[in-house]
């Protein structure tokens, strides 16, 4: 209750506030089904591990650990919500998922917009990296083994920190990461909302008010005044444009992307996967017929179920549990 009290008094918009407690909600409602039992059966749940402070507030995530022994692949979640809505909590079902599969997965909560907006979620995306580098051996983990994932804005931040992993970039706060030369082993990008600024391009034919409404939402919440006009020190709020003006092939990990075909999104993902082709950099794209954002929550959705058998093929592929 504390948590929409504070965002009332933020004035935040009241759709976003019912959105939030919806999704907090279905999480409780999520709790009792059998097959989340069944997952969370199989790991270990550690709440509120703090991995950050800043500005005098603490930062934390949860540890979902496999029971069977180590040393375990390594995912790294972050949660959508527009960078402005949604927590770890919210998406403990999707970090369960993978947590069943034999990954040790660390569910990031991060600073939220409007009241830190960019790059305060991206610095503690990038704080939660090297934390869990330096920690993932402690909950038997591989720390040379380790996968960012997230979904919407939680794709945005992955691939960013990807990035930041990756490439030297001008940000001091990304420097932490590629000086640490500890490189991502894949990154899976569901839905992503890999551009933020100029939501202006969702007022077309095919995209409805509500949902061009929550692109400028967000646009707005995360960038403010550099919305629609971001300059050089916003880049890492829009990765895929960084990735778009590359001209040489990066040395990215292997990225997956995924997508429905009715997502006012999923022109992202689609610019994404050209850019990478044109790059020779490796990427594994699947798109699926008349979906929408997000569908691959609905678990119980022959889509949504097709989409994690996708995603667990990619995983073991190149992130093998029981190597």
């Amino acid at each position: 209750m504390r948590r929409w009290l504070d965002m009332l008094a933020l004035r935040q918009l009241p759709r976003r506030i019912a959105l939030d407690a919806g999704m907090h909600a279905l999480a409780g409602l999520v709790d009792v089904l059998p097959r989340m039992k069944q997952r969370m059966l199989s790991c270990r749940l550690l709440e509120d591990v703090e991995y950050a402070r800043h500005g005098g507030e603490t930062l934390r995530l949860d540890v979902l650990q496999p029971l069977r022994s180590g040393p375990h692949p390594v995912l790294i979640y972050f949660h959508g919500g527009g960078f402005a809505i949604g927590s770890k909590r919210t998406h403990r079902a999707l970090a369960a998922a993978y947590a069943a599969q034999g990954y040790l997965v660390f569910n990031v909560d991060y600073r939220l917009a409007p009241q830190h907006p960019f790059p305060a979620a991206l610095e503690d995306a990038c704080a939660a990296w090297l934390w869990v580098a330096d920690h993932a051996a402690g909950y038997e983990g591989d720390a040379q083994r380790i996968g960012l994932c997230g979904e919407s804005a939680g794709a945005n931040l992955a691939l960013a920190v990807t990035l930041a992993c990756c490439i030297a970039r001008p940000e001091a706060f990304t420097a932490p990461l590629f000086e640490r030369g500890l490189r991502p082993a894949l990154a899976l990008l569901y839905c992503g909302f890999l551009q933020a600024s100029q939501p202006e391009r969702y007022r077309q034919a095919g995209v409805s008010a509500f949902a061009a409404g929550i692109a400028t939402d967000a646009a707005r919440s995360y960038l403010g005044e550099f919305a629609s006009h971001p300059g050089a020190a916003h880049a890492l709020a829009d990765p895929l444009c960084v990735i778009e003006a590359m001209t040489e092939k990066p040395h990215l990990p292997p990225l997956f992307i995924v997508a429905g075909l009715a997502d006012p999104a999923v022109t992202d993902s689609q610019r994404l996967e050209r850019a990478l082709q044109r790059l020779h950099s490796p990427c594994t794209a699947h798109y699926y017929p008349g979906e929408t954002h997000a569908f691959h929550v609905m678990f119980w959705c022959e889509q949504a179920m097709r989409c994690w058998r996708d995603s667990f093929a990619f995983l073991q592929h190149h992130l093998s549990v029981g190597v």
